[in-house]
């Protein structure tokens, strides 16, 4: 299912119209598109399930912005969300595609001034303005009061871009020194320094960095979550082909030989992407080259690719062992 969404989310045809310059975008036309990409999966939603959900996304980055200490942080916390879907999509190409995705919003908000970005935030919170919806994660948190109104809580992230908007409001973001500024990062694999933008319903939030240790344990719980959730889509019958079976137990011993000797295959892959450090600053908007691209490798997001089913057993030789 994430893989549809973001799959519709990444379309070429939707990218080309963000990345254009262009005067902002009504709420009343955003809307039916994010429909379009919710409504992309096998999930459906009723109508007022749908009016929740949109509230909840337009209040989510309402609070982000009005949280936002600088321009840079405003483009720290896209990547956030970037790295996010990158974590979240199994498929390969999919990745590389978010992976060019970054590439674009580097690129393009890169060239910008901290004036620019900022105006632009500016003017996303003053189409937000009439919206004041109390949601219960951001009550909980005590980011949000009974009235609607956010309080804003510096999690060691404070760029002070009001403080120093006199010194750097002309001055372009990639022309900085970002180790040094904000302790963030652009780069792919990069550390963002601010929590803005991360998954709020995690029990990590609120931790900007984490040891080896603990991104491996987390690891390994969210691979286990994904496994039983994709056991549960099976047995729902919402799922066919994407959940993969640790292995299978045969009630009878009449099939081939070959199938109950399957080899184990490796499940280890080499990380083939680098942390990529972004040099090249030039002002674009969205081009057919970027377009290209993202064709090419979402032709490949629905295609099937399983692999064999990795563990064979019979179940009434293991019955014979016990006895």
């Amino acid at each position: 299912m994430l893989d549809e969404v973001t799959a519709a989310l990444l379309n070429p045809k939707m990218l080309s119209s963000v990345f254009e310059e262009k005067s902002l975008t009504k709420i009343s036309l955003l809307r039916p598109t994010l429909e379009c990409v919710v409504l992309s999966s096998i999930m459906k939603l009723d109508k007022s399930s749908m009016n929740k959900l949109f509230d909840l996304m337009i209040m989510m980055v309402k609070y982000q912005l009005t949280a936002a200490t600088g321009p840079v942080e405003i483009v720290l916390l896209t990547l956030n969300h970037t790295d996010a879907m990158r974590d979240m999509v199994s498929n390969p190409n999919a990745q590389q595609c978010i992976g060019l995705v970054h590439q674009m919003v580097t690129d393009f908000y890169g060239t910008l001034t901290f004036e620019e970005v900022w105006n632009a935030r500016n003017d996303c919170l003053k189409e937000l303005e009439y919206y004041s919806v109390k949601v219960s994660i951001l009550l909980r948190l005590g980011l949000q009061n009974d009235d609607g109104s956010f309080n804003s809580i510096y999690h060691k992230y404070n760029e002070k871009y009001k403080e120093n908007k006199t010194r750097l409001s002309s001055t372009r973001l990639c022309d900085i020194d970002l180790k040094t500024y904000c302790d963030g990062s652009f780069n792919l694999f990069g550390e963002r320094g601010t929590i803005l933008g991360k998954n709020m319903y995690s029990m990590l939030y609120g931790i900007s960095k984490l040891t080896s240790e603990q991104e491996n344990h987390n690891y390994v719980k969210e691979c286990g979550a994904k496994a039983e959730l994709g056991m549960l889509a099976v047995q729902l019958g919402t799922e066919e082909t994407l959940y993969k079976r640790p292995f299978t137990l045969n009630l009878f011993s009449t099939e081939d030989n070959d199938n109950t000797n399957i080899e184990c295959e490796s499940d280890s892959k080499e990380d083939s992407q680098n942390d990529v450090t972004v040099t090249k600053y030039e002002k674009t908007k969205f081009n057919e080259d970027y377009k290209t691209k993202l064709d090419i490798i979402r032709t490949d997001l629905f295609k099937d690719d399983h692999e064999d089913i990795k563990y064979s057993m019979n179940l009434l030789e293991l019955l014979d062992k016990t006895e």
